[in-house]
């Protein structure tokens, strides 16, 4: 059994499932070169079948997690319900969801478009399964979790006439407990305050999530309650007009003079804590049906790592896994083992997040591609690889990482990471810089397993969520210490944790690194300029060396590069191996 997944629409990407197995998945930004791009798949697709060495005309499913349609089980009753209480409660209301209705009609037609075409021309409409978009986030995760029985709570700005579900996920069968409209949306609310403070909304809302920890939650959650709340029934209520609107436009006079009138850090924090209050409040509800105490996080909100420790942190609640690709780039993902499951009965196999493109390169390719780059140089490194970093870490140098197949999602977990050393508090501030990054988190730590425990409160190797840097924890003293640029004021971190098995190379790296510094991380931050994708190609990788943005480039584990004008470390690494 062979399952295409596909996306066309936000972050578009294409994932191939055969037998059970994930094989290859990718986002099209990392070969467009434009962020979260929305476009039809077209290289993604190509990638992953010739990953797998089949044609288009081998696939036996194509699964799409967009625009499903309208559900009379799903959707009727639900809508009906909440528009006879708006006409009862709030009448002046009406006209707004009534617009969000129409939009969620209208805006994803053009999308469903271009993948019915595609299907068409490609003779595979025989071969289609569509999935609604909720339970592509829900079922998706779970199947990828190492739970068999778990509380799956979805949230996003909307997707299929929905914003919110919450379904219990069992041995044999599903129940769905809530269901919330894309009215009562908390990513259009969290997205809202993203453009109120100046950012761009489905985009920057991380930067809010950091920028929260400097502010009073307290003096704005009156305003945050006028926006959307929750009801005494559990029920996400949003309060549509002057206030709110399940939207990223349409902002009154009154609410731009009011959030005018207080500094941004409140009003991050007054959102941020609103949004930990509302669902730590669903999960607080409904994991009693749950005896395991496991929970799936998915959808785009659940980016929110901040917002995942506070429900990791929830009574009753033993242990979280938030899908590494949460959000919407995800889907074909998702789509791909939901329909895979349910072809088989058989439970994926996700052997890790490394579904990319390969980093490996033969000498004589790295040799002609370097020609375009006649100031840097390059190294073939063998044993003494580690050592070599080792040093180059102890003389402060930024090193980017191309190793191995590409990550797929948003994080950077060692493959397509920068790295440095995590004593230089300072190091926020410059490296952010030369990023051309404006951001409000520290960067985040990458860890040994055999070191976590130490470092991070709470933490236990059976917690999947730490694997893929999904959720913060608070930090111990001795770690903050050592390692104060990676813990934010709030004295939390959003950690990656290392285990042998997963990455051999990068787990000896920071064993060594923490016996040779004390640190018990290494900075990990993703290795792309501010507002581009991660790097994709070896070129990707080669211009940001070129253009000073690092200093080293470690090529697959196996080649060192350099601009030679700028780094006189490895010139005087150079001289020592020559003599």
């Amino acid at each position: 059994m062979l399952v295409l997944g596909i996306t066309n629409n936000d972050l578009a990407g294409a994932c191939l499932v055969q037998d059970g197995t994930v094989l290859a998945a990718v986002s099209e930004e990392r070969f467009s070169r434009v962020k979260d791009h929305k476009a039809w798949p077209e290289q993604s697709i190509d990638y992953v079948l010739k990953e797998a060495g089949v044609s288009l005309s081998d696939v036996d499913r194509v699964a799409y997690g967009w625009q499903a349609g309208f559900s009379a089980e799903k959707h009727l009753l639900l809508y009906v319900d909440r528009i006879a209480e708006e006409a009862r409660l709030r009448p002046e209301a009406l006209p707004h969801l009534r617009k969000r209705i129409s939009d969620e009609i209208q805006n994803d037609r053009e999308k469903r478009g271009e993948f019915d075409a595609f299907i068409e021309e490609n003779g595979l409409r025989g071969k289609v399964v569509h999935v609604d978009h909720h339970e592509s986030h829900g079922l998706g995760a779970f199947l990828c979790s190492p739970f068999d029985d778990s509380l799956v709570v979805t949230c996003d700005g909307r997707g299929d006439f929905q914003s919110l579900t919450v379904t219990h996920y069992f041995p044999g069968g599903e129940e769905v407990l809530q269901r919330e409209t894309s009215i009562d949306s908390l990513g259009y609310f969290y997205g809202r305050i993203t453009k109120l403070l100046g950012f761009r909304p489905n985009r920057h809302e991380g930067k809010i999530t950091g920028l929260a920890a400097n502010g009073d939650p307290d003096k704005l959650l009156p305003l945050m309650r006028r926006m959307i709340d929750v009801e005494e029934n559990g029920a996400i209520r949003a309060r549509c007009g002057d206030w709110y609107q399940p939207s990223y436009e349409g902002y009154s006079e009154e609410l731009l003079a009011e959030i005018a009138t207080h500094e941004p850090a409140d009003v991050a924090a007054a959102a941020q804590r609103h949004v930990e209050n509302l669902l730590t409040a669903v999960v607080a509800r409904h994991i009693g049906r749950v005896t395991s105490g496991n929970v799936c996080l998915s959808g785009g909100v659940f980016a929110n790592v901040k917002l995942n420790q506070r429900i990791f942190e929830t009574a009753g609640v033993r242990n979280i896994y938030v899908l590494p690709p949460m959000g919407d780039g995800g889907l074909p993902l998702q789509t791909a083992v939901i329909v895979a499951h349910r072809e088989t009965g058989e439970r994926p196999r996700v052997p890790s997040m490394a579904l990319g493109p390969d980093a490996a390169i033969s000498e004589g390719r790295l040799e002609e591609v370097l020609q375009d780059y006649p100031e840097l140089r390059y190294r073939r490194v063998g044993e003494d690889m580690q050592e070599v970093l080792l040093a180059a870490l102890a003389a402060d140098q930024v090193i980017g990482t191309y190793r191995g197949r590409m990550e797929f999602g948003p994080r950077a977990l060692g493959r397509r990471s920068v790295i440095y050393g995590t004593a230089d508090v300072t190091m926020n501030d410059w490296l952010n810089k030369r990023l051309n990054r404006t951001e409000f988190m520290p960067f985040a730590p990458i860890t040994a397993e055999d070191l976590a425990s130490d470092c991070y409160v709470g933490w236990e190797p059976e917690q999947p969520a730490a694997l893929f840097m999904t959720l913060t924890y608070d930090c111990h003293e001795a770690f903050a210490k050592a390692c104060p640029a990676v813990v934010h004021v709030d004295n939390t971190a959003r950690p990656q944790i290392v285990r042998a098995q997963d990455d051999p190379f990068l787990h000896r790296l920071l064993m060594a690194w923490y016996d040779r510094s004390g640190q018990a991380a290494l900075v990990n931050t993703s290795f792309n300029k501010h507002e581009e994708p991660i790097v994709g190609s070896h070129r990707d990788a080669l211009d940001p060396l070129d253009d000073e943005v690092i200093d080293l480039l470690l090529v697959d584990d196996v080649y060192l590069v350099w601009k030679d004008s700028a780094n006189s470390f490895m010139a005087a690494q150079a001289g020592q191996a020559a003599s």
